[in-house]
């Protein structure tokens, strides 16, 4: 009887000694429960204290247990740089444009054919240009190198005093000194022909004073073909 007692003593003493064995394997941490109140959005409730007074622990399910091994959409997200916004471009600077040229002056009107007298008088017996008779003669020139093509026909003539004879050639002289100075203002001597026609041609009475002056003159023939020139001198 003793032996049994005995042997019921042991198997007391070694449940006790492998429960002693198992809480110190457990840490003697309390027992880990799970709240079934956390799919109703309460906070989970605390488990009764186990030996060692520590409370037990509880898992909340609201946590969302997330690995980025298992689950790629638990990685967190690169973070991508906004970009800079594209610069705006200056604006192109107004180009003004440059004023037009002025327009060219224009140059004589052509007329038909036409016999320009220039307004050249010569003193009684002379062949010399005065002063004052220069500037019809340089509009005439300025006129022929506008038209290259131009040639003219420069007529002396005289007042009837003296021969026949003597007035032709005083009329030629008169005429040659006009053409000698249109040469010398750049015009080709041959586009210009000298001409006396002594008293033959003239054109105020030659019984007066100033008739007679008024022969005593230098007149410009113009002749050309299908062209038009407006001179600066009356045309008879």
């Amino acid at each position: 009887m003793k032996k049994i007692g005995m042997l019921v003593f042991i198997i007391m003493m070694m449940a006790i000694v492998t429960a002693v064995q198992a809480e110190v394997r457990a840490g003697g941490l309390p027992a880990i429960t799970v709240d079934d109140r956390i799919s109703d959005g309460k906070a989970p409730a605390m488990a009764p204290a186990r030996a060692g007074g520590l409370p037990a622990i509880t898992v909340d399910g609201r946590i969302h247990d997330c690995s980025c091994k298992t689950d790629p959409s638990c990685c967190a997200k690169p973070v991508v740089a906004e970009p800079e916004p594209a610069p705006v471009p200056e604006p192109a600077p107004v180009v003004v444009p440059p004023p037009p040229p002025p327009p060219p002056a224009p140059k004589p009107v052509i007329i038909e054919k036409g016999r320009q007298t220039l307004n050249v008088e010569f003193d009684f017996d002379k062949s010399t240009i005065k002063k004052g008779y220069y500037k019809d003669i340089d509009d005439l020139v300025k006129v022929m190198k506008d038209y290259p093509d131009l040639n003219i026909v420069i007529e002396g003539h005289t007042d009837s005093v003296g021969t026949a004879a003597y007035n032709k050639k005083l009329s030629q002289r008169r005429a040659e000194a006009i053409k000698k100075y249109m040469v010398e203002s750049g015009i080709d001597a041959n586009r210009l022909k000298a001409q006396g026609f002594g008293f033959d041609k003239p054109i105020a009475s030659n019984k007066t004073k100033e008739g007679r002056q008024q022969n005593r003159r230098v007149e410009a023939a113009v002749d050309y073909s299908n062209r038009e020139v407006n001179f600066p001198f009356p045309i008879i």
